[in-house]
């Protein structure tokens, strides 16, 4: 399968879910790579710090994504391919949703970061119309306080209210996603069943699941 994690802003943890659910995967025994398009290059420099066997991140050139990308699939070298966008929007954001088979839209339980996860959802919805395909969609809350707060709740009847699916997982604020760019260590093995760890493990399944939803609900289309 090919994740993209898209945001038009940067601070939401879009990098660090990323990672997470790339090491998550490789830890399963999968063949996944990850293309590192954010112009940090965070992933890349992550990756140096520990290894991890069956994970390949790769940091590449916007412009020369879609022919990397075909590359990759035609090779059959990888089970999934995890795609960090830059954050921002620019023509590769359109190029990588057209190929998802599920956009994860990370977001901090803020009006700013709700109102740029919406643009995100707009452009899905315009990818949507121009290949007469559904890409399924979800927002994910990152950094959310252990504890629920006015502003958490303003965040979840926004989303009710506008129809935007979520993930039931949400990310905690926690010091294992921030230590992971330290040692080089994901959650789900720094912190394996437990905390973040868990957290990461939980988002995994609700992804499976939704894009073996998807898929077979393509295969009763058909």
């Amino acid at each position: 399968m090919i994740i993209t994690f898209a945001s038009s802003k940067g601070g939401v943890g879009k990098s660090t879910t990323c990672a997470c659910i790339a090491s998550a995967l490789a830890f399963d025994g999968a063949r996944v790579l990850l293309l590192d398009l954010d112009q940090n290059r965070t992933l890349d420099r992550w990756a140096r710090k520990a290894p991890i066997e069956g994970l390949t991140v790769t940091a590449i050139d916007p412009q020369k994504f879609g022919s990397f990308v075909r590359e990759a699939e035609a090779s059959g070298d990888y089970d999934h391919i995890c795609i960090d966008l830059p954050g921002s929007r620019e023509v590769t954001l359109f190029k990588a949703l057209a190929r998802s088979d599920l956009v994860v839209i990370p977001a901090q339980a803020s009006e700013p970061d709700l109102r740029e996860a919406l643009v995100v959802v707009g452009d899905i919805r315009d990818v949507n119309e121009t290949t007469s395909r559904t890409i399924p969609y979800r927002l994910l809350l990152t950094k959310v306080y252990p504890l629920r707060t006015r502003v958490t709740d303003f965040a979840y009847r926004e989303l009710e209210r506008l129809g935007l699916p979520l993930f039931r997982t949400a990310l905690v604020e926690r010091s294992a996603y921030r230590e992971m760019f330290l040692n080089g260590q994901p959650p789900t093995k720094s912190e394996a069943g437990k905390g973040a760890g868990l957290e990461v493990t939980s988002l995994l399944a609700e992804i499976r699941a939704i894009v073996e939803g998807a898929n077979e609900d393509i295969r009763k289309a058909g």
